[in-house]
């Protein structure tokens, strides 16, 4: 991975746990010191992460992280409880064919249960979605939901106070269901997961 790469990375990681906010400068210096690089991977970085949404580059005024686009959350919760939903429901299909997808998932269950941090807490969710959709083992659903799952967690991270018990129990069903190898079950459990989570953003 280049210093670009990383510095992209760990940038965009930055700004989706909230630690630089919507609006607030991104100074050179700032991102120099933080991530230890010259100024050609931190250049490179801002054009990468402008180009996603995340940042916006304007002349003579210098880089922003992007405020949050709400007006598009419920139609990526729409996307997200379609694509999610059919990953929880191959995911136990696997479980049917012989494949233990259970205990990794398990595992980030049990620690997102256990963490009192909110930003911890909205990382690990993050990964047991990502994990999720790795384990259903198709590369072009995790793809999709890759994109629309960064810009949902920045919405939250920005915007919505955290129902962290709720969340967690939730997800300890649909790896319940997956465990059982009930792909309906676990996609229905998904989608109820989901809709939980939109009515707590847009009401």
């Amino acid at each position: 991975m280049s210093s670009a790469q990383r510095v992209t990375e760990l940038l965009r990681e930055d700004i989706l746990s909230g630690f630089f906010r919507p609006g607030s400068r991104l100074t050179e210096l700032v991102l120099l010191e933080r991530y230890g690089v010259s100024r050609v991977p931190v250049r490179e970085a801002l054009r990468a992460l402008a180009g996603e949404g995340f940042v916006e580059l304007r002349p003579n005024a210098g880089a922003r992280v992007a405020q949050v686009p709400l007006d598009d959350v419920a139609d990526l919760f729409t996307v997200r409880s379609v694509v999610e939903g059919l990953t929880a429901a191959r995911c136990a299909r696997r479980v049917q064919a012989g494949v233990d997808v259970v205990p990794a998932l398990r595992g980030i269950v049990e620690r997102g249960s256990l963490e009192g941090d909110p930003a911890e807490g909205a990382r690990l969710t993050a990964e047991f979605h990502d994990e999720l959709a790795r384990a259903s083992g198709s590369p072009s659903l995790t793809v999709v939901l890759k994109q629309v799952s960064e810009r949902i967690r920045w919405a939250y991270t920005t915007s919505v106070p955290q129902s962290a018990d709720r969340a967690w129990a939730e997800h300890a069903r649909i790896v319940d269901a997956i465990a059982a190898g009930d792909a309906e079950k676990a996609e229905r459990e998904m989608q109820d997961h989901l809709a939980v989570a939109r009515r707590s953003f847009t009401g």
